[in-house]
């Protein structure tokens, strides 16, 4: 081991297996390697070990005595691979470059450059440690039978919760070790749906040079943006619905034509941050389209004062071609005013916790092709129907306008209700208020966890989500609490322990 994490503390078999996964290339997709190293080392311990079809491996730990229960030991094998752009590292050979650093008096580990991948390879370091000290006889469950299941893809949308052989959930107890914070107690996530539309745009052929257009784009650029389950609420501006209101606003007061709208990414988990628009106008009017930017771009400011700071609206004159097809000014209004009442944003607030959104929708992205425009959203909820309504209403917006859609929704996750009245809920409750004083939240999140999914298969599965102190999870300045370890395997063994006695 690394000579600067030998001291880090307990479990030293934590710290081991962790700087081992690091130099194991496990981006998504790529987790065949890490999968390997966990079977071998559980094979090596003589435990039994079953991956399915999907890639998920599990490993069987027996009691020492009759065996009672059993418990799921959960994490993913799977990481986020982010580097910054002046780093060279590649992330299908390369080990990932572990350094100490000290913020405020407190150590974290973190990686030089690139994401860390804590996420999750502190919940892989925590359930091999756990073999280890089981075979060495240092911990013994006496009728707790232990399974450690590892999954693969769950940054990629849960890929192998999603198609796990259902064989490998075999109790009614799950512990999923994917949380961000020692003292956070999970128990629920929404469940999501993806509603996909594409609309057919009426077009009208113009002739720019001979009808004294100019060709501009308008950009807009500079927002926070964020993820649309963990930042929803915040107040942020999306960039598609701004370049609506924009276009909306320009085509009520000035002739314009559009030729397209473009705005948002690949990930519909992100609020969008950028878009623009390619619009055609009277060349004399370039002055007064000017003017309207700057009022927009006022009103704009005080309506996000203190919240986004950096929005910028800005254009440019392209080049100009002697025939091009635009959008008609039929369906332009039509569609400028579909996408000025799309919904975005928190729909509703969660009843049973404080600043927890219940209910929401992202317009995440909207992409101009030829005669089609393609719009991507994503909607979550703490319950299927709403989500399911939400993506009506959208669908129900376009039909009122008789434009000419395909509609169809796309995959999705299952929701994992609050169980307060949770058996595992009551145990790791207690082992918090001795370990703890007191000190720890009972929370759910609005965004999508493995939980979720196993939920589907397996509907009376009784789980929570726990884990060390993570920051800045899936970019380069992730990092890990050292302090948090420690106190963490603190928790889990004695959960464990009092699971073993119950």
């Amino acid at each position: 081991m690394t000579e600067n994490l030998l001291n880090l503390g307990s479990p030293s078999e934590f710290w081991e297996y962790f700087e081992q996964i690091s130099k194991i290339p496990h981006c998504s997709g790529n987790e065949g390697e890490v999968r390997e190293f966990i079977r071998e080392e559980a094979e090596k311990f003589n435990f039994e070990t079953k991956i399915d079809k999907a890639g998920n491996i599990l490993v069987i730990i027996p009691p020492k005595k009759e065996k009672k229960s059993i418990i799921i030991i959960q994490s993913h094998m799977d990481m986020v691979c982010e580097k910054n752009k002046d780093v060279e590292h590649d992330f299908t050979k390369d080990p990932l470059k572990l350094k100490i650093i000290t913020i405020d008096g407190k150590k974290w580990l973190t990686a030089e450059g690139t994401t860390l991948g804590a996420d999750n390879a502190t919940g892989m370091a925590y359930s091999l440690a756990l073999m280890k000290k089981i075979h060495d006889g240092e911990l013994n469950f006496e009728s707790l039978e232990i399974d450690l299941l590892f999954t693969v893809g769950e940054e990629t949308g849960m890929f192998g919760a999603m198609q796990i052989d259902k064989e490998l959930l075999r109790s009614n107890l799950l512990i999923n070790l994917d949380s961000f914070r020692e003292n956070f107690i999970t128990i629920g996530c929404v469940g999501a749906l993806i509603t996909s539309l594409e609309v057919k745009v009426d077009l009208i052929e113009i002739k720019p040079i001979e009808e004294g257009l100019i060709s501009l784009k308008i950009n807009l650029t500079g927002l926070l943006g964020g993820h649309s389950g963990g930042d929803i609420h915040r107040g942020r501006a999306n960039a598609i619905k701004l370049i609506a209101k924009v276009l909306w606003k320009i085509n009520k007061n000035l002739s314009i034509y559009i030729k397209s709208i473009d705005g948002g990414g690949t990930n519909r988990n992100a609020i969008p941050r950028e878009a623009n628009a390619v619009i055609y106008i009277k060349k004399n009017h370039i002055s007064k389209i000017r003017d309207f930017l700057d009022n927009i771009m006022l009103e704009i400011k005080e309506d996000y004062s203190k919240i986004e700071d950096d929005i910028i609206i800005s254009i440019l004159e392209t080049e100009i071609i002697t025939e091009d097809a635009v959008f008609s000014k039929d369906f332009q209004d039509k569609f400028l005013g579909v996408l000025l009442l799309f919904p975005h944003g928190p729909i509703s607030m969660h009843p049973e916790f404080d600043n927890l959104v219940h209910t929401s929708t992202n317009l995440a992205s909207i992409i101009t092709r030829k005669n089609r425009i393609k719009i991507e959203t994503l909607q979550r909820s703490f319950n299927s129907r709403r989500y399911n309504e939400i993506s009506d209403q959208i669908n129900e917006l376009f039909n009122l306008t008789n434009l000419k859609i395909k509609f169809k929704k796309v995959g999705g996750f299952g929701e994992w209700n609050p169980n307060f009245d949770s058996l595992l809920l009551k145990y790791v409750k207690e082992v918090y208020e001795d370990l703890l004083d007191d000190n720890f939240i009972i929370t759910a999140v609005h965004g999508g966890l493995e939980p979720g999914v196993f939920k589907m298969h397996h509907p009376d599965l009784d789980m929570i989500t726990i884990g060390p102190t993570l920051d800045f999870l899936h970019s380069p300045d992730e990092r890990l609490d050292i302090q948090s370890v420690d106190k963490f395997w603190n928790i889990f063994i004695a959960l464990l322990g009092k699971i073993n006695k119950k």
